[in-house]
């Protein structure tokens, strides 16, 4: 039963409108990398350019992530909207249609993710000559955007409405660098900033130093924390709440 539903799942894929935005947006966003970097450093001395180009694979992580949670909430609530949940609901019990969601959400904000690193190098191509893959940093932004997908699939169950839920979703990511810039200690514990230093990217380059920074250790906790306080508040919901 459950490989009948994951299967379904995965061939919705096939058709993916929101995907097909969200990673046109991650694209598009990243590709604006571009504007901010001076000409003159496509002809800067290698270590120059290394040196300033070390703190953008967090940048393109940033943009990535807020993409996914987006797309997270965004595939739950037009499904809604458009009656596939209650369709699916008809055929398969609730608790395996919340399931069999769960990987499709996941590996979706990875796509997101992964194409905004592309935009972003293809920028860096354009503007400096390129710079050597990071793969570690690569697989790192791939984990942070199934992370945000997962969450920001919680938070559309909840939200239900997609247009309310594009505001909260980005918000809830972006909530953590306004907080940051007046409670840097308090700011490392939001969803946006603890999965960066989970997946072990240098926070420093959006503001936070190291004296403020969490552990990988406890920011993996406290990311596994956000993701699963918001996936069971959206299993509660889905469980509880009539779905039209």
């Amino acid at each position: 039963m459950i490989g009948r539903a994951l299967r379904a799942q995965a061939r919705s894929f096939g058709g993916d409108i929101v995907l097909l935005g969200a990673m046109l947006a991650a694209f598009v966003l990243s590709l604006s990398l571009a504007t901010s970097i001076p000409p003159e450093f496509a002809d800067a001395p290698d270590d120059v350019r290394d040196t300033f180009a070390a703190p953008l694979s967090a940048v393109l992580a940033t943009y990535g992530a807020v993409l996914a949670s987006v797309y997270g909430s965004f595939r739950y609530t037009i499904d809604r909207r458009d009656g596939v949940i209650a369709q699916r609901l008809m055929l398969q019990p609730r608790w395996l249609t919340l399931v069999a969601r769960l990987p499709g959400a996941a590996v979706g904000g990875a796509v997101v993710a992964l194409v905004g690193v592309v935009g972003g190098h293809i920028s860096l191509t354009v503007t400096m000559g390129g710079i050597p893959v990071d793969w570690s940093a690569v697989g790192a932004t791939l984990g942070l955007g199934a992370a945000a997908g997962l969450w920001g699939m919680g938070l559309g169950i909840v939200i239900e409405s997609h247009l309310v839920a594009l505001f909260v979703a980005s918000l809830s990511m972006g909530a953590a660098m306004l907080v940051a810039i007046f409670w840097k200690a308090g700011a490392v514990y939001l969803p946006l900033l603890a999965m960066l230093e989970a997946f072990r990217f240098d926070v420093s380059a959006v503001g936070i130093m190291p004296e403020d920074s969490l552990d990988n250790a406890l920011a993996a906790l406290v990311t596994a924390g956000w993701v699963m306080a918001a996936l069971l508040a959206g299993a509660v919901t889905f469980l509880r709440r009539d779905v039209k």
